[in-house]
């Protein structure tokens, strides 16, 4: 895992410098600068697969002068390398080496072979172009900002403002704040909070012809691509697939792998996979534990026990959360939309302390095998949408250890709702939830619900993935892990695992409560299928009765002129616990927009 940044236009050594600087902590293992009389690449090294010098980058093609820089890891590259080149002779045992090599042979179609995660940028020489792509997921981020004769690109807003011209431009977006404010929402689609910076969109790149100076956007990846059905067992071919997905993944020369364990099903089923075929390895696990245990912290010390993982722990009453919040907006560049976002920012240290430069999570289970609510009230939703009334009937009966009965129906009958009207309700919604804020922009065409495609679960599986949540989720984990030197591996977003939950009948996803095939893993304790889902173990509400006069106190003297912010009203607001979600992330954004914008 790197950091990865690069100016087309006029730069000089200082502006270099100055990103390098704000990079380092994103590869504390080398850096590196590749200048040309029109534009620049800067990359800073976090060695994963070759342990060697030979892995710095940036990295040129002798034979025709193109050069990469890239942040990530490409899990099938050994096996690109033998399909390819296995009568070549290479300088190092990377992925980057054999990326250039790729990209030789097929040009710009080389993304289709390619199983991982990443962020690239490919100068060719001949075409005098440069190419800047982001994974089809959007694991790894990409942040750009242009003008007429400038573009800059980067793996975190902090390091684009470094640069004058950027900083000097920066323009809040009011709508994207309102969004989140309200509804959690963050990096939809190619948004950010800064209305001139933009996130490269999952499976895009960016085509800059550096002789015309103009650039444009291409989507490689279809998001909407239909795969023919699987026609083995689901259960069996999961299994195999998670396998073999699990090894892909633990591709790397470091002799111990820490991944995050919460007690719940994907987390717990990762663990459990690593440690049976890692055997060369030492499995660490992770864990955030609450003063008051819920059902998924509970499992975590009988995980530990039957698989004889190496535990570490961070307990609420260790964590100075007033402090650790604000270093981990420092840290991410945005807004905390919960406790959990800082929780995982201190696990991230603790997991960097040990010594590991790697750590599994499991997101992306819950998008890729529908594990929330809303994916089980879609399902129910197609049924009733097609009339299929004693099937619905049967599935709410066998749900009733998952949801209330009556709560159930409701939401599912809800979801057939047109989603123009859907998006009047939520609107409603959203006016309350920021009555405490000073509006000065118009919110009617705010939507929550975007008609990405006209099946009714499909579309929510599709708005979870693009704008509702996932963007944000990978972005902090990534930027959480990279503040302290460690890259983070998400196998339930691999390319296999992925077509495998498009390739399995949906009846089958929900065959008895929803993420069936991962319930129904032969690895599954038992203790752990039938339980509901849980989110991530940190206490928002502890934390903020402890903490609430600092936190008021900061908001009194240091949120004065923070557009939105009407500090009675907020404070006010901190009063109601019912709201303290909402206060919260009012808070953090007000923490953001000083880091930001004032340099507080």
């Amino acid at each position: 895992m790197c950091g990865i940044a690069g100016i087309i236009g006029n730069y000089n050594k200082e502006d270099q410098n100055k990103i390098l600087q704000s990079m380092k902590h994103r590869g504390p293992d080398g850096n590196g600068f590749y200048d040309n009389k029109n534009f620049c690449f800067i990359h800073t090294l976090l060695k994963i697969m070759d342990l060697s010098n030979k892995s710095l980058q940036p990295m040129i093609d002798e034979n025709n002068g193109n050069v990469i820089i890239f942040n990530g890891s490409i899990y099938n590259y050994k096996d690109l390398k033998k399909k390819f080149f296995f009568n070549q002779n290479f300088k190092s045992n990377t992925d980057t080496e054999i990326l250039l090599k790729l990209y030789s042979k097929f040009g710009i179609d080389f993304l289709k072979y390619l199983k991982g995660m990443f962020a690239i940028a490919i100068y060719d020489k001949k075409l005098n172009k440069i190419f800047i792509i982001r994974d089809r997921f959007g694991i790894k981020p990409l942040f750009y900002f242009s003008n007429l004769n400038f573009f800059i690109f980067a793996s975190e807003i902090k390091i684009l403002t470094k640069n004058h011209l950027v900083k000097n431009s920066l323009s809040l977006d009011q709508k994207e704040v309102i969004k989140f404010i309200a509804n959690r929402q963050m990096y939809g689609f190619d948004k950010t909070l800064i209305s001139n910076i933009k996130i490269l969109k999952p499976g895009n790149y960016i085509e800059y012809d550096l002789n015309k100076k103009i650039f444009k956007t291409v989507e490689y990846f279809d998001k909407n691509k239909i795969l023919e059905p699987n026609k083995k067992n689901n259960k069996d071919y999961f299994e195999e697939i998670f396998a073999e997905t699990v090894k892909y993944h633990t591709i790397t020369e470091h002799k111990k792998i820490a991944c995050l364990l919460s007690g719940g099903l994907d987390s717990s089923l990762l663990s459990i996979i690593l440690k049976e075929q890692s055997k060369d390895k030492e499995i660490h696990t992770f864990s955030s534990m609450l003063n008051t245990s819920n059902d998924e912290n509970k499992n975590i010390p009988t995980l530990i026990k039957e698989n004889k993982f190496i535990e570490h722990f961070v307990y609420e009453d260790s964590v100075d959360f007033f402090e650790d919040h604000i270093k981990t907006i420092n840290d991410l560049d945005q807004p905390t939309p919960d406790a959990s976002t800082t929780l995982h920012n201190i696990l991230c240290k603790e997991v960097s302390k040990e010594g590991f430069k790697v750590l599994f999570t499991g997101n992306g289970g819950d998008e890729n095998f529908f594990g929330y609510s809303l994916h089980t009230y879609g399902y129910l939703a197609n049924m009733l949408s097609k009339k299929q009334f004693f099937k619905f009937y049967k599935k709410i009966k066998q749900f009733k250890n998952f949801y209330e009965h009556k709560n159930i129906i409701i939401r599912s009958i809800k979801e057939l709702i047109n989603i123009e009207i859907l998006n009047k309700f939520k609107k409603l919604q959203l006016k309350k939830k920021i009555n405490h804020l000073d509006l000065d922009t118009d919110i009617e065409n705010i939507k929550f619900y975007e008609k990405l495609s006209d099946n009714i679960f499909d579309n929510i599986v599709l708005n979870y993935k693009s704008h509702w949540g996932m963007q944000s989720f990978l972005d902090y984990e990534d930027k959480n892990s990279m503040a302290y030197g460690v890259e983070c591996r998400v196998p339930y977003l691999y390319e296999d695992i992925n077509d495998l939950s498009l390739k399995t009948a949906l009846d089958d996803h929900f065959k008895n409560g929803p993420k069936s095939l991962l319930r129904n893993h032969s690895k599954m304790p038992k203790y752990i299928k039938n339980k509901s889902k849980y989110a991530f173990a940190a206490n928002l509400e502890g934390y903020l009765d402890k903490d609430i006069n600092k936190i008021k106190e900061k908001i009194f003297y240091e949120f004065k002129a923070i557009p939105l912010i009407n500090i009675d009203k907020l404070i006010k607001l901190s009063n109601n616990k019912s709201s303290y979600d909402i206060f919260f992330r009012t808070y953090s954004y007000g923490l953001w927009y000083n880091r930001i914008f004032n340099q507080i």
